[in-house]
C-alpha cells in the first residue's frame, strides 16, 4: 500500500457531488487551502461534512454580489444552500484563523455569518463584485488577504499553546492523544481542554477525530488501499469496525 502523503488539503466532497462546473485551485499558502468555484445543480440542497475549517463563499448574481463566512460543523449536515448562483470559495486550512475577519472560530462554529458585519476591507467586497473570471478572483482576494496577513499579530500567551496544539494534531494526522500533548507542553489536560474550547469551541480531541477523518477522506480518494483493515491501521484507528463508526458518524 503506497500512498505519498503532502499537507493535508480539507475535502468537502459533496461540493463536487452537488454543483457543476467545480474547479479548485490548491494553494496551501498563508493559512489557506485552496480557491474553488461552482454552481449550484438545480438549487438542491447541498451536504457537507466536519472538515475543521473556515471557508468564505462569495456569490454572483447579474453583476452583485454578496459574501458570507461558514464555520466547521462537527457532523455530517444537509441544508439549503444559500447560493443559488456561481460561487467563489476560499477554504482555509483545518484550525486556521482567517486574518481578515473579525469572529473567532468559536463563534462561527457550525454558522454562516455575512461578511459584510465581520470583514476588515469593506472595498474587498467591492473589488470581488467586479471580477468575472476564477483567477482575477484569486488575484483580487490575495491582495488584500496578503496586506492583512502581513499585520497579523503572532499568537502569544494562550493563543500560542493553542496554535502549538493544532500543530501538533495537524502533524500527527489526528492521531497524537492529549496526554501525549500534556507530556510535549507541560501543561495539563485539563488546561489545554479549557484554552482549546475557549477559541475553537471544541476539544483538542474532536479536532483529532475531524483531522483523522479528513485524511481518511483523501487516502481514500488518492492512497488506493488493498483492504479496509490494512487502511483503518495506517489512518490511526484501532481496528476497521472502528474506522467504519467514526467515518459513519462524520
Amino acid at each position: 500500500m503506497i500512498w505519498k502523503k503532502d499537507r493535508l488539503r480539507s475535502i468537502q466532497p459533496y461540493f463536487v457531488f452537488d454543483t457543476e462546473s467545480f474547479y479548485q485551485e490548491i494553494y496551501l499558502r498563508q493559512g489557506i487551502s485552496h480557491f474553488y468555484t461552482y454552481k449550484v445543480k438545480n438549487e438542491c440542497p447541498l451536504r457537507t461534512v466536519p472538515d475543521g475549517c473556515i471557508n468564505l463563499f462569495f456569490e454572483y448574481d447579474n453583476g452583485t454580489m454578496r459574501g458570507c463566512a461558514f464555520g466547521t460543523k462537527l457532523e455530517y449536515t444537509c441544508e439549503e444552500h444559500f447560493l443559488k448562483n456561481e460561487a467563489f470559495g476560499v477554504r482555509f486550512m483545518p484550525g486556521v484563523q482567517p486574518a481578515l475577519i473579525n469572529v473567532t472560530m468559536r463563534n462561527l462554529l457550525g454558522k454562516k455569518i455575512p461578511l459584510e458585519d465581520i470583514i476588515n476591507d469593506s472595498f474587498l467586497l467591492k473589488k470581488l463584485e467586479e471580477e468575472k473570471d476564477f483567477y482575477q478572483r484569486i488575484r483580487v482576494f490575495l491582495e488584500a488577504y496578503t496586506k492583512a496577513y502581513n499585520k497579523k499579530p503572532k499568537p502569544f500567551g494562550k493563543a500560542e499553546i493553542v496554535q502549538s496544539v493544532k500543530q501538533m494534531v495537524y502533524d500527527s494526522d489526528g492521531k497524537i492523544k492529549v496526554s501525549e500533548i500534556q507530556e510535549r507542553t507541560g501543561y495539563t489536560e485539563r488546561y489545554i481542554n479549557k484554552i482549546f474550547i475557549e477559541e475553537m469551541g471544541f476539544s483538542p480531541k474532536i479536532f483529532c477525530k475531524i483531522i483523522q477523518f479528513q485524511r481518511a477522506l483523501e487516502f481514500l480518494n488518492y492512497g488506493a488501499p488493498d483492504n479496509m483493515t490494512d487502511a483503518a491501521v495506517f489512518l490511526g484507528y484501532y481496528d476497521q469496525p472502528q474506522f467504519i463508526r467514526d467515518f459513519k458518524k462524520y
